[in-house]
């Protein structure tokens, strides 16, 4: 199997790899080392990439099958490609919350793919976190009682938003033009310890998208749902990464949360994303 340079960015996940460029095809081996680290640090950073929309999707076809945003239009030259444009004007940057993509539907996606097309001078980073980990740091009393708490997950919960709906929200991000208005409220529910379906490691499976525990009430359930997203922010769970020009970064989104910074008021922060097809959490 080939073997690829790597150089971690923490110790709790997240690898850069380096002198690879995937706008070519890649062979089995190569394939095969990306997906051994994908599975050991579940963040891949990969520089130096040049991707048109078509050589992205080219790319992501390797994880699986794509997973069409059901809330968002995507590129008219590649409608698997969905691009993320925060303007110098907008009021709030699209997805400054800790979440996992997709918690709201039956299937959640198994792997999220950003590719950096345009930056602030500074700021911007994303920052990860690795759930499995903080699963594993939880005592026996607490990882057997949420063994038996399920999640419900609202596409169209108003407290995400500050009481506002979802096109409201997205207008103060200068999303609002993707937006796709024909698409219904998205509901689902699922185990908030997840299981990952290749490792058979546990994590906690949770995100801004989770509203409340199953057959609990918003207020009943709000101090276990603060207590967890609180946890999994811990530094020891946690990698930060430093976008580049050009950057392409892939995470595991059945183990990782993650939160885009919102510090760069003022300037243009372009991305292109793909999203791959996952299945129902056990």
């Amino acid at each position: 199997m080939t073997t690829i340079e790597t150089s971690e960015l923490a110790g709790a996940l997240g690898v850069e790899i380096k002198g690879l460029d995937v706008s070519r095809p890649l062979d089995e081996s190569e394939v095969g080392a990306l997906k051994t680290a994908f599975s050991e640090h579940k963040v891949l950073v990969i520089r130096n990439q040049d991707l048109t929309p078509e050589s992205l999707f080219a790319f992501s076809k390797l994880w699986g099958d794509p997973y069409y945003f059901p809330h968002m239009t995507g590129l008219a030259e590649q409608p698997e490609v969905f691009e993320i444009h925060t303007t110098p004007h907008a009021e709030r940057v699209f997805g400054n919350r800790w979440h996992s993509d997709q918690m709201y539907v039956p299937n959640p996606v198994k792997v999220t793919m950003l590719y950096a097309k345009e930056l602030p001078p500074v700021g911007g980073d994303t920052i990860f976190s690795n759930t499995e980990s903080a699963y594993d740091g939880l005592s026996d009393g607490m990882k057997s009682m949420l063994s038996r708490v399920r999640i419900h997950c609202d596409s169209a919960d108003r407290s995400r938003y500050g009481g506002k709906s979802r096109e409201e929200w997205y207008a103060a991000s200068g999303m609002d033009e993707k937006l796709n208005q024909d698409e219904a409220q998205l509901i689902a529910v699922h185990p908030l310890i997840r299981t990952h379906p290749e490792t058979g490691r546990k994590c906690i499976f949770i995100g801004d998208q989770a509203q409340r525990l199953d057959g609990m009430s918003d207020v009943e359930s709000q101090p276990l749902i603060d207590y967890l997203m609180t946890y999994i922010q811990r530094p020891e769970f946690t990698c930060r990464v430093h976008w580049e020009p050009d950057s392409l970064v892939l995470w595991d989104n059945r183990c990782t949360c993650h939160y885009a910074v919102a510090d760069y008021a003022g300037h243009t922060r372009r991305m292109h994303r793909v999203t791959i097809a996952g299945d129902a959490p056990f």
